[in-house]
């Protein structure tokens, strides 16, 4: 699938329905949670799908570290998400640093409720920092603005040049971000955040950077590392004091290799689109009556979720024999509670 056809497919599933990117749309939502689950695994925060529905569809407190992850990255990717795909609807995308800030604010809000986060909600660093088994230095401290305010330049630049690499854009805002690491801490989350969030501003739709297994990571981590170093050359300039412009930039990048990268988004942007193509529920009756197993393959939910769900009688259910059954309309009701409750 080139990039020709991924657009064709989201042209088509806009059609469906124009507001597909939306908590309320369960196929979406599905694909969503993934995100969620895979995006904090590559910090280190492991969240089975179990404790991921519990956390969000039960639960809502932020009361450990892993809870405060999950619940900050819903609130974060969800509310930016929906708001670039407005941006996108009246062609009004543009990146801003309070734009960048906010995910910040609302990714880290419940981690700094819990204490387990003391910088402050939506500021730049403070200090300089080193991420550990980085390859890169991020920039000094006293540059992150100056080095933030071209990065957020370059992008709109290149986001108004209808015929620049969307994939390309993607991929070296991504790297450039990871590179500055303008906040105390939050911003591998809040580069993967932006990622898609630039990726719905162009029309795409969000992605999951896989990074549950650790050849995941490892893979994610070695496609940046390839081309980091020209965002490093800007950097260092900047710190000796000389006025990079966007089209010094775009001279930094020549030569780069971002094929790794591109790939591993391209790949990620597939799985979405074929996802909410394939979903099951598109092609569900809403009087049909389904199976437990039937319908959680459908919705994305585990059996003992739903069981849960009807033993606590949150979804109405019919029992034949040993075997539970839900009407599909009656888990539709079920979703269109949750949404509102949100």
């Amino acid at each position: 699938m080139n990039i020709a056809e991924i657009q064709k497919g989201i042209q088509q599933l806009r059609k469906q329905n124009i507001d597909f990117i939306a908590v309320s749309n369960s196929e979406w939502y599905s694909l969503f949670k993934d995100e969620i689950r895979n995006s904090i695994a590559i910090e280190g925060v492991f969240a089975n799908r179990n404790e991921l529905l519990d956390v969000l569809e039960k639960n809502k407190r932020a009361d450990n570290e892993k809870t405060a992850a999950i619940l900050g990255y819903f609130e974060a990717a969800s509310s930016m998400y929906e708001y670039a795909h407005n941006q996108y609807k009246e062609q009004e995308f543009i990146l801003r640093i309070s734009d960048i800030k906010q995910i910040h604010t609302l990714l880290m809000r419940y981690e700094k409720e819990l204490g387990t986060y003391t910088g402050d909600l939506g500021g730049f660093r403070k200090g300089d920092i080193e991420v550990a088994k980085a390859t890169f230095k991020p920039i000094g401290v006293f540059y992150v603005r100056n080095v933030m305010e071209l990065f957020v330049k370059w992008i709109d630049t290149k986001f108004n040049d209808k015929k620049y690499d969307r994939l390309l854009l993607a991929a070296a805002s991504h790297v450039w971000f990871e590179t500055i690491h303008p906040f105390r801490d939050g911003n591998g989350r809040v580069g993967r955040i932006l990622l898609s969030y630039i990726f719905i501003g162009c029309g795409f739709v969000n992605i999951a950077i896989k990074g549950i297994s650790k050849s995941q990571r490892e893979k994610y981590y070695k496609a940046l590392e390839v081309c980091d170093d020209c965002f490093e050359k800007i950097h260092s300039d900047i710190e000796q004091g000389k006025d990079v412009s966007t089209r010094d930039v775009d001279n930094y990048m020549k030569g780069v290799d971002f094929t790794a990268f591109k790939d591993i988004l391209k790949e990620r942007l597939e799985e979405s689109i074929k996802r909410l193509q394939s979903s099951k529920k598109i092609r569900l009756d809403k009087d049909a009556v389904c199976s437990l197993r039937d319908l959680a393959g459908a919705f994305n939910y585990s059996q003992d979720y739903l069981r849960n769900l009807i033993n606590r009688e949150q979804l109405k259910a019919i029992k034949r024999g040993k075997l539970w059954y839900v009407r599909v309309r009656d888990m539709q009701k079920y979703l269109d509670r949750l949404s509102k409750e949100k």
